[in-house]
């Protein structure tokens, strides 16, 4: 990431008008950690303000209608939107993708409401455990 990020720095400094996408989770941290992030001072209690967005700003819907938490996560289906209205999925089924607190980890760190690692990957490394431990996550909590 340190590689990446003097690149991207370089061509900033160079002119590039180019913008370089930082989506990913582990930016946030790094950023933290070099000091370019800092957690606002006004920041509320329990806001979620970025990091993976499941549960809070997307889904997935197959053609055939199946509606999934996350489309990397192969056992998140929640229902079809065949046989269940849509916006009763988001504000019902999708409520158990939305305990925060239940992140092995992420819980107890400081960047929970800008991170949350990547639930897709920790699920897919700890047998179907969404809330587990991404373990791309070098933070030590």
């Amino acid at each position: 990431m340190a590689d990446c990020d003097k690149i991207f720095h370089n061509y900033e400094a160079a002119g590039c008008e180019t913008y370089f996408n930082r989506k990913d989770h582990l930016w946030t941290l790094y950023d933290h950690e070099m000091g370019s992030f800092q957690i606002p001072e006004d920041a509320e209690p329990d806001m979620i303000y970025g990091g993976c967005n499941c549960g809070n700003s997307h889904l997935t819907i197959l053609p055939t209608g199946d509606v999934y938490a996350c489309r990397r996560v192969q056992n998140s289906q929640m229902g079809n939107v065949f046989e269940k209205r849509l916006a009763d999925l988001w504000t019902d089924e999708l409520e158990a993708y939305r305990n925060y607190d239940k992140f092995q980890k992420c819980s107890k760190c400081e960047l929970k409401a800008w991170c949350r690692g990547c639930p897709a990957v920790a699920s897919s490394t700890s047998g179907g455990n969404f809330y587990a431990a991404d373990p791309q996550c070098w933070k030590e909590i």
